[in-house]
């Protein structure tokens, strides 16, 4: 058999394999990258090749904070010390608690963020006496429009950025404003839908509230503060990396940026490190190694080339035409499947399209597809990794979400936001800013 339709057969069966999410998807794309080298599609040199280690080392680095800061009790001290703040209030607390996960995604992992608001949104509301599943569907939703305004802030963002040469501050810059300007329409419209749902159903016990001590929460104080200046630091970092490669002429790679901080910390928390990491999700990781494997097993037999091709002659010299498609195609790809493997294989596609005459800058083409990718996660229950994390999160509380709660509400906000990014690219492209 020829080692394009081997590497095709193996992409196609372990794309449709993580989109069914009857195995686990690190597993199978583990599983699939060494089928490749199986069959001879490339050596294992070659296979090894393909794996993007800025990608890994950007994600370890960040992993390792995050793990820091979920430990010490920085998620739950900061989700009580906003309710408290806004005295438990039902129509203060949807508004702020998805503000909150959309700024949190922008600069750390939404599956962590996600994972704990919504234990802390299930145990509210119960107080309150409201329904949390319209509460904590919207916290998902603002916190994959947010992961869309920085390089960190979602994984398909990662990939795009890291294979395609595009920094913290191109992300901030170009997907920022619309990721804001959509977050704050589509929050708004959540809101609206929902604040039916806002009116407690029976008699609140301000006392059970008045128990809840945002700093007893903090469970460790020293690594608190530790993980949190290693996260200003890394953010830091992150915007300035560029500046200081330029003029002060070190080699601070995006990479580095994050796993300097997290390594310093590790050595200042000394006996938490161990725990620290081995608390560290390196299933993801590892999944990612190998979809860049398995992707990659397309980029060398040059099915992606043709398929670029095909793409470029089918819009060529229509570049709105593209770009819509990009972004809608993107966007509608990522309620289906996981938007990580799509990202990484769009990333190739516009790597290579780029080749060819009669398509717009690659800048303006990432922007359409971080934010159809990112945005487009929204629409189903399995979307992007944080759904997920969240409607399992409710099931095991006996508040199961159920799919069309999820499509009732995030169809429309993820179409809305949508329609915010495409005119934000189309007015970007028009005015030659990208």
């Amino acid at each position: 058999m020829e080692p394009a339709v081997v590497a095709i057969v193996i992409f196609s069966i372990t794309y449709i394999a993580i989109a069914t999410e009857k195995l686990d998807k690190t597993v199978i794309a583990v599983i699939g990258s060494l089928l490749l080298i199986l069959f001879k599609v490339f050596t294992l040199n070659e296979a090894v090749g393909y794996i993007s280690w800025e990608t890994i080392g950007l994600l370890f680095g960040m992993f390792i904070i995050v793990t820091a800061l979920s430990d010490s009790g920085f998620f739950a001290y900061l989700a009580l010390l906003i309710a408290k703040w806004l005295d438990y209030s039902p129509n203060k607390i949807f508004i702020f608690f998805p503000l909150a996960t959309f700024v949190l995604s922008a600069f750390m992992d939404s599956i962590t963020v996600i994972l704990f608001f919504a234990s802390l949104t299930y145990e509210l509301c119960r107080m309150l006496k409201i329904d949390s599943r319209p509460l904590v569907i919207t916290e998902v939703i603002l916190a994959n429009i947010g992961g869309s305004a920085t390089l960190v802030g979602d994984p398909p963002n990662v990939i795009l950025g890291l294979k395609l040469g595009y920094n913290f501050n191109d992300f901030v810059i170009h997907n920022g404003p619309i990721s804001i300007l959509a977050g704050i329409v589509v929050l708004f419209y959540c809101y609206m839908v929902s604040r039916k749902s806002l009116v407690p159903e029976g008699k609140i016990s301000i006392k059970e509230l008045e128990q809840m001590d945002p700093v007893e929460a903090i469970e460790d104080k020293r690594e608190f503060k530790i993980a949190l200046g290693a996260l200003g630091a890394a953010i830091f970092l992150l915007i300035t990396h560029t500046f200081i490669e330029r003029y002060l002429y070190f080699s601070l790679t995006v990479p580095l940026a994050t796993m300097i901080p997290a390594f310093i910390m590790l050595m200042l928390l000394r006996e938490r490190t161990e725990d620290i990491i081995s608390k560290v999700d390196f299933k993801i990781i590892l999944f990612f190694a190998g979809l860049f494997i398995v992707v990659g097993g397309l980029e060398h037999t040059g099915i992606i080339s043709k398929i670029a091709s095909s793409i470029t002659d089918l819009f060529k010299n229509n570049h709105i035409g593209l770009l819509g498609t990009l972004l809608w195609g993107s966007g509608f790809a990522s309620g289906v499947i996981d938007n990580v493997p799509f990202a990484l294989s769009m990333a190739y596609v516009l790597e290579n399209m780029v080749k060819f005459a009669g398509v717009p800058a690659l800048s303006i083409m990432v922007w359409a597809v971080s934010l159809g990718a990112d945005i487009g996660g929204n629409f189903t229950p399995i979307g992007a990794s944080a759904n997920v994390v969240a409607c399992a999160s409710m099931e095991k509380r006996g508040n199961s979400i159920g799919w069309g709660m999820w499509l009732k509400l995030a169809v429309p906000a993820s179409i809305i936001a949508l329609i915010i990014s495409n005119i934000g690219i189309f007015i970007k492209y028009i005015i030659g800013f990208y």
